[in-house]
């Protein structure tokens, strides 16, 4: 039979290795959020730069900044996504409801997913049709359309990456109180001598 039979208060190796995979995730999130804001201050700092001319750094900067703002916003959407994949998982391992799907993260990460897709104009992508399954995320979005430009507060016009950050640092500090709370309940059962 098996050991977890025995002990049911021990996590399976799912649990564990879903726990694994929050924490990855959530510290993942929190690094990449800091990366973003980096990345979008330089490119604000450059733009603003630009359009004064005081050292005027050139397009071929401001189409830099753009590039790598891009892929650091689109990173921190997919860490994010990844991290409330691996939360619902190890609510279902725990046998627990999981939490409920951030649908503006969904959105986003579904907008990045099919942007392939997508008719481009006047540096905006829109839905290639009206209706059908083609472009369903970017018409979700506010305008139903993604702007391809840089600058405003939040990420592919839904998320704002502050919150992100947050919520991955209480997620990592719930995992750390867990992980503490049971090498607290592992010491005592060996004091014990259960």
């Amino acid at each position: 039979m098996d050991k977890q039979w025995f002990q049911p208060d021990q996590p399976t190796e799912g649990e564990e290795t879903a726990r694994h995979f929050v924490r990855v995730w959530a510290e993942a999130v929190i690094r990449q959020a800091r990366r973003t804001r980096e990345t979008r201050q330089v490119s604000a700092d450059n733009s603003r730069a630009y359009d004064r001319a005081d050292f005027s750094p050139g397009p071929e900067q401001l189409e830099l900044d753009f590039r790598t703002q891009w892929a650091e916003e689109h990173l921190l959407v997919w860490c994010a996504h990844q991290l409330e994949r691996w939360r619902g998982r190890l609510a279902r391992e725990r046998g627990e409801t999981p939490p409920p799907e951030d649908q503006d993260l969904k959105l986003a990460r579904d907008a990045l997913e099919h942007l392939d897709e997508a008719s481009f104009a006047d540096d905006e992508a829109r839905s290639p049709a009206d209706k059908g399954p083609a472009g369903r995320a970017l018409r979700g979005l506010p305008g139903q359309r993604l702007r391809l430009s840089l600058g405003g507060g939040s990420l592919l016009e839904v998320l704002d990456p502050e919150r992100l950050d947050q919520k991955a640092l209480e997620v990592v500090k719930s995992v750390e109180q867990e992980l503490a709370d049971r090498a607290v309940a592992a010491y005592e059962d060996l004091v014990g001598g259960r």
